[in-house]
Protein backbone atom coordinates (compact mmCIF):
# COMPACT_ATOMS: atom_id res chain seq x y z
CA UNK A 1 0.00 0.00 0.00
CA UNK A 2 1.59 3.24 -1.14
CA UNK A 3 1.35 6.43 1.26
CA UNK A 4 -1.11 7.81 -0.51
CA UNK A 5 -3.27 4.75 -0.40
CA UNK A 6 -2.74 4.66 3.30
CA UNK A 7 -3.85 8.15 3.94
CA UNK A 8 -6.51 8.06 1.95
CA UNK A 9 -7.71 4.85 4.09
CA UNK A 10 -7.50 6.71 7.13
CA UNK A 11 -9.93 9.76 5.77
CA UNK A 12 -12.64 7.29 5.47
CA UNK A 13 -16.16 8.43 7.46
CA UNK A 14 -14.61 11.57 8.61
CA UNK A 15 -16.39 14.87 7.92
CA UNK A 16 -14.95 17.37 5.72
CA UNK A 17 -13.80 19.03 8.91
CA UNK A 18 -12.40 16.15 10.16
CA UNK A 19 -10.81 15.22 7.19
CA UNK A 20 -8.88 18.91 6.96
CA UNK A 21 -7.78 18.98 10.38
CA UNK A 22 -6.44 15.29 9.52
CA UNK A 23 -4.25 16.56 6.48
CA UNK A 24 -2.95 19.75 8.33
CA UNK A 25 -1.93 16.87 11.29
CA UNK A 26 -0.18 15.18 8.67
CA UNK A 27 1.66 17.90 7.08
CA UNK A 28 3.28 18.92 10.07
CA UNK A 29 4.77 15.56 11.13
CA UNK A 30 5.83 15.44 7.32
CA UNK A 31 7.56 18.47 8.23
CA UNK A 32 8.83 17.87 11.47
CA UNK A 33 10.25 14.34 10.10
CA UNK A 34 11.90 16.12 6.71
CA UNK A 35 13.45 19.01 9.40
CA UNK A 36 14.89 16.17 11.64
CA UNK A 37 16.22 13.71 8.80
CA UNK A 38 18.00 17.05 7.69
CA UNK A 39 19.17 17.94 10.67
CA UNK A 40 20.45 14.48 10.98
CA UNK A 41 22.30 14.56 7.29
CA UNK A 42 23.68 17.72 8.44
CA UNK A 43 25.17 16.07 11.76
CA UNK A 44 26.48 13.96 9.52
CA UNK A 45 27.93 15.79 7.41
CA UNK A 46 30.05 18.13 10.11
CA UNK A 47 30.93 14.88 11.86
CA UNK A 48 32.71 13.58 8.68
CA UNK A 49 34.21 16.80 7.89
CA UNK A 50 35.60 16.89 11.21
CA UNK A 51 37.16 13.36 10.76
CA UNK A 52 38.88 13.87 8.00
CA UNK A 53 40.57 17.19 9.84
CA UNK A 54 41.51 15.52 12.59
CA UNK A 55 43.35 13.00 10.33
CA UNK A 56 44.82 15.83 8.56
CA UNK A 57 45.62 17.84 11.52
CA UNK A 58 47.32 14.48 13.05
CA UNK A 59 49.35 14.02 10.16
CA UNK A 60 50.89 17.32 10.33
CA UNK A 61 51.24 17.43 13.80
CA UNK A 62 52.90 14.15 13.54
CA UNK A 63 55.26 15.58 11.27
CA UNK A 64 56.03 18.69 13.70
CA UNK A 65 56.42 16.15 16.32
CA UNK A 66 58.89 14.26 14.63
CA UNK A 67 60.49 17.33 13.15
CA UNK A 68 61.05 18.48 17.00
CA UNK A 69 61.58 15.18 18.56
CA UNK A 70 64.55 15.54 15.85
CA UNK A 71 66.21 18.42 17.06
CA UNK A 72 66.17 17.18 20.86
CA UNK A 73 67.62 13.67 19.57
CA UNK A 74 71.34 13.57 19.35
CA UNK A 75 72.90 12.13 15.26
CA UNK A 76 73.00 8.71 15.17
CA UNK A 77 76.65 7.06 15.28
CA UNK A 78 77.50 9.84 18.30
CA UNK A 79 76.04 8.13 21.26
CA UNK A 80 79.16 9.56 23.18
CA UNK A 81 78.80 13.14 21.36
CA UNK A 82 81.70 11.52 19.01
CA UNK A 83 82.13 10.06 16.44
CA UNK A 84 85.15 7.19 16.51
CA UNK A 85 86.83 6.45 13.95
CA UNK A 86 88.86 3.10 13.38
CA UNK A 87 91.06 1.67 10.74
CA UNK A 88 92.02 -1.89 9.55
CA UNK A 89 95.30 -1.28 7.68
CA UNK A 90 93.56 0.17 4.75
CA UNK A 91 90.62 1.75 5.20
CA UNK A 92 89.21 4.04 7.78
CA UNK A 93 85.92 3.38 8.93
CA UNK A 94 83.40 5.11 11.37
CA UNK A 95 81.79 3.22 14.55
CA UNK A 96 78.09 2.75 14.74
CA UNK A 97 76.14 3.66 17.68
CA UNK A 98 72.09 4.29 18.23
CA UNK A 99 71.79 8.23 19.01
CA UNK A 100 71.42 9.93 22.02
CA UNK A 101 67.60 10.03 23.02
CA UNK A 102 65.69 13.43 24.32
CA UNK A 103 66.77 13.45 27.72
CA UNK A 104 69.11 11.05 27.54
CA UNK A 105 72.99 11.15 28.53
CA UNK A 106 76.04 10.75 25.99
CA UNK A 107 77.73 6.99 27.03
CA UNK A 108 81.48 7.17 26.67
CA UNK A 109 83.17 5.19 24.21
CA UNK A 110 85.28 2.31 25.44
CA UNK A 111 88.30 1.30 23.59
CA UNK A 112 91.50 -1.14 23.87
CA UNK A 113 93.95 1.51 25.02
CA UNK A 114 96.70 -1.54 25.26
CA UNK A 115 95.99 -2.18 21.68
CA UNK A 116 96.16 1.13 19.75
CA UNK A 117 96.02 4.67 20.87
CA UNK A 118 93.20 6.50 21.50
CA UNK A 119 92.79 9.82 20.69
CA UNK A 120 90.24 12.47 21.11
CA UNK A 121 90.08 15.51 19.74
CA UNK A 122 87.47 18.16 20.47
CA UNK A 123 86.95 20.78 17.92
CA UNK A 124 85.41 23.91 17.27
CA UNK A 125 85.49 24.73 13.57
CA UNK A 126 85.58 28.60 14.12
CA UNK A 127 88.49 28.51 15.68
CA UNK A 128 91.75 28.95 14.16
CA UNK A 129 94.17 27.16 16.42
CA UNK A 130 92.44 23.90 15.11
CA UNK A 131 93.40 24.84 11.52
CA UNK A 132 96.71 25.24 13.36
CA UNK A 133 96.68 21.84 14.88
CA UNK A 134 95.31 19.50 11.73
CA UNK A 135 97.65 21.07 8.94
CA UNK A 136 100.90 20.48 11.32
CA UNK A 137 99.51 16.92 12.60
CA UNK A 138 96.48 15.95 11.08
CA UNK A 139 97.49 13.83 8.20
CA UNK A 140 99.83 12.05 10.20
CA UNK A 141 97.54 11.22 12.98
CA UNK A 142 94.48 9.63 10.62
CA UNK A 143 97.42 7.79 9.00
CA UNK A 144 97.73 5.99 11.74
CA UNK A 145 94.61 5.30 12.18
CA UNK A 146 94.23 3.80 8.66
CA UNK A 147 97.02 1.75 9.71
CA UNK A 148 95.49 0.28 12.72
CA UNK A 149 97.55 2.24 15.07
CA UNK A 150 94.93 4.57 16.85
CA UNK A 151 91.38 5.53 16.63
CA UNK A 152 90.40 9.27 16.71
CA UNK A 153 86.76 10.24 18.40
CA UNK A 154 86.28 13.30 17.02
CA UNK A 155 83.60 15.85 18.93
CA UNK A 156 82.54 18.78 17.12
CA UNK A 157 81.26 22.33 19.54
CA UNK A 158 80.38 25.51 19.51
CA UNK A 159 82.17 27.51 22.14
CA UNK A 160 80.56 30.74 20.45
CA UNK A 161 76.74 29.48 21.26
CA UNK A 162 73.92 28.98 19.41
CA UNK A 163 73.44 30.57 16.26
CA UNK A 164 77.17 31.10 15.42
CA UNK A 165 79.25 29.29 12.59
CA UNK A 166 80.94 26.65 15.00
CA UNK A 167 77.49 25.55 15.61
CA UNK A 168 76.61 25.71 12.12
CA UNK A 169 79.31 23.42 11.05
CA UNK A 170 79.53 21.14 14.17
CA UNK A 171 75.57 20.60 12.80
CA UNK A 172 76.53 19.85 9.76
CA UNK A 173 79.74 17.48 10.56
CA UNK A 174 76.49 15.74 12.46
CA UNK A 175 73.91 15.56 10.06
CA UNK A 176 76.11 13.31 8.08
CA UNK A 177 77.66 11.06 11.01
CA UNK A 178 73.59 10.81 11.07
CA UNK A 179 73.50 9.51 7.75
CA UNK A 180 76.29 8.01 5.90
CA UNK A 181 79.14 8.61 9.17
CA UNK A 182 82.11 6.84 6.72
CA UNK A 183 82.32 10.50 5.05
CA UNK A 184 82.47 12.44 8.13
CA UNK A 185 86.10 12.40 8.70
CA UNK A 186 86.16 13.21 5.27
CA UNK A 187 84.11 16.16 5.81
CA UNK A 188 85.79 17.19 9.08
CA UNK A 189 89.19 17.64 7.03
CA UNK A 190 87.12 19.98 4.18
CA UNK A 191 85.75 22.12 7.35
CA UNK A 192 89.78 22.13 8.50
CA UNK A 193 90.32 22.85 5.35
CA UNK A 194 87.90 25.87 4.66
CA UNK A 195 88.92 27.69 7.92
CA UNK A 196 91.32 30.06 7.12
CA UNK A 197 89.74 31.57 4.62
CA UNK A 198 86.15 32.04 6.26
CA UNK A 199 84.20 35.07 5.52
CA UNK A 200 83.12 36.80 8.53
CA UNK A 201 80.72 35.42 10.63
CA UNK A 202 81.85 31.90 8.63
CA UNK A 203 80.07 30.29 6.12
CA UNK A 204 76.50 30.05 6.12
CA UNK A 205 74.03 27.28 5.55
CA UNK A 206 74.24 27.42 1.98
CA UNK A 207 77.93 27.45 1.42
CA UNK A 208 78.44 24.27 4.22
CA UNK A 209 75.97 22.17 2.04
CA UNK A 210 78.25 23.20 -1.16
CA UNK A 211 81.21 22.12 1.07
CA UNK A 212 79.86 18.92 2.24
CA UNK A 213 78.83 18.05 -1.13
CA UNK A 214 82.40 19.30 -2.87
CA UNK A 215 83.60 16.81 -0.29
CA UNK A 216 81.87 13.71 -1.78
CA UNK A 217 78.47 13.84 0.11
CA UNK A 218 75.76 14.44 -2.25
CA UNK A 219 72.85 12.69 -0.55
CA UNK A 220 69.77 15.32 -0.25
CA UNK A 221 68.97 14.13 3.22
CA UNK A 222 72.41 15.54 4.61
CA UNK A 223 71.97 18.92 2.51
CA UNK A 224 67.94 19.10 4.41
CA UNK A 225 69.48 18.76 7.51
CA UNK A 226 72.27 21.11 7.72
CA UNK A 227 69.64 24.01 6.31
CA UNK A 228 67.00 22.75 8.61
CA UNK A 229 70.13 22.80 11.43
CA UNK A 230 68.15 19.83 12.43
CA UNK A 231 70.96 19.01 15.73
CA UNK A 232 71.51 22.14 16.33
CA UNK A 233 69.92 21.41 20.28
CA UNK A 234 72.13 18.62 20.21
CA UNK A 235 75.39 20.76 19.48
CA UNK A 236 74.17 23.37 22.11
CA UNK A 237 73.53 20.04 24.92
CA UNK A 238 77.00 18.63 23.98
CA UNK A 239 79.06 21.69 24.29
CA UNK A 240 77.17 22.09 27.44
CA UNK A 241 78.28 18.84 28.58
CA UNK A 242 82.02 19.11 27.38
CA UNK A 243 82.44 22.58 29.45
CA UNK A 244 81.53 20.53 32.44
CA UNK A 245 83.65 18.05 32.23
CA UNK A 246 85.61 15.32 30.05
CA UNK A 247 85.19 11.40 30.31
CA UNK A 248 87.93 9.30 30.76
CA UNK A 249 90.62 12.33 31.05
CA UNK A 250 92.69 13.96 33.01
CA UNK A 251 91.19 17.04 32.23
CA UNK A 252 88.68 18.48 34.11
CA UNK A 253 86.84 20.59 31.79
CA UNK A 254 86.87 22.12 28.13
CA UNK A 255 87.76 25.55 28.11
CA UNK A 256 89.67 25.74 24.57
CA UNK A 257 89.75 24.31 21.58
CA UNK A 258 91.23 21.97 20.35
CA UNK A 259 91.59 19.74 23.17
CA UNK A 260 93.77 16.78 22.17
CA UNK A 261 93.49 13.86 24.27
CA UNK A 262 95.96 10.79 23.81
CA UNK A 263 95.07 7.64 26.06
CA UNK A 264 93.35 9.68 28.39
CA UNK A 265 95.78 12.75 28.94
CA UNK A 266 95.60 15.77 27.42
CA UNK A 267 97.97 16.75 24.94
CA UNK A 268 99.54 20.75 26.61
CA UNK A 269 102.53 21.24 23.80
CA UNK A 270 102.58 23.79 21.08
CA UNK A 271 99.74 22.98 18.68
CA UNK A 272 102.23 23.69 15.15
CA UNK A 273 104.96 21.38 17.28
CA UNK A 274 105.25 18.32 15.63
CA UNK A 275 108.37 16.54 17.21
CA UNK A 276 106.51 17.48 20.71
CA UNK A 277 103.41 15.73 19.77
CA UNK A 278 105.46 12.63 18.78
CA UNK A 279 107.30 12.51 21.83
CA UNK A 280 104.25 12.58 23.55
CA UNK A 281 102.73 10.36 21.78
CA UNK A 282 105.48 7.89 22.56
CA UNK A 283 105.86 8.56 25.87
CA UNK A 284 101.65 7.52 26.50
CA UNK A 285 101.75 4.91 24.74
CA UNK A 286 104.76 3.44 26.11
CA UNK A 287 102.36 3.70 29.60
CA UNK A 288 99.76 2.31 28.10
CA UNK A 289 101.31 -0.78 26.70
CA UNK A 290 104.08 -1.16 29.25
CA UNK A 291 107.06 -0.95 26.34
CA UNK A 292 109.83 0.86 27.29
CA UNK A 293 111.50 3.46 24.97
CA UNK A 294 114.26 0.26 23.69
CA UNK A 295 111.18 -1.16 23.20
CA UNK A 296 111.50 -3.81 25.72
CA UNK A 297 108.05 -4.74 27.58
CA UNK A 298 107.77 -4.27 31.75
CA UNK A 299 104.27 -5.95 32.07
CA UNK A 300 105.49 -9.26 33.39
CA UNK A 301 106.19 -11.15 30.46
CA UNK A 302 109.27 -9.56 29.84
CA UNK A 303 113.06 -8.07 31.62
CA UNK A 304 114.48 -4.54 30.62
CA UNK A 305 117.38 -6.54 29.63
CA UNK A 306 115.90 -7.37 26.47
CA UNK A 307 115.14 -11.36 27.53
CA UNK A 308 112.12 -12.91 29.07
CA UNK A 309 112.04 -14.65 32.31
CA UNK A 310 113.03 -18.05 30.70
CA UNK A 311 115.91 -16.56 29.31
CA UNK A 312 114.76 -16.18 25.58
CA UNK A 313 115.57 -12.96 23.40
CA UNK A 314 113.13 -10.65 23.32
CA UNK A 315 112.42 -9.09 19.40
CA UNK A 316 111.48 -5.37 19.69
CA UNK A 317 108.00 -4.65 17.21
CA UNK A 318 108.27 -2.03 15.00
Amino acid sequence: MTPAQSDKSLYDGLSKKDRQALSRELARIRREEEQRRRRRNRAIAIVSVVVVGVAALGGVGWAVYSGIRATYTGPLNMLSDGIVFTGDGSTTTAMTTAAIEPGGTPIASELDESTVLRITEYVDYSNDDLSTFETANGAALQGYVTAGYASIELHPVAQGGEGSYGARAANALACVANTLPDAALVVHNALVAAQPDLPEGGLDDEALVTLVQDAGVTDETIASCIRGHEFSDWVTAATDRAEAGIPNSDVTALTTTPLIIMDGTAYTGALDDTDALNAFITEVFSAATGATDDGTSTDGTGTTDGTTTDGTEVTPSE
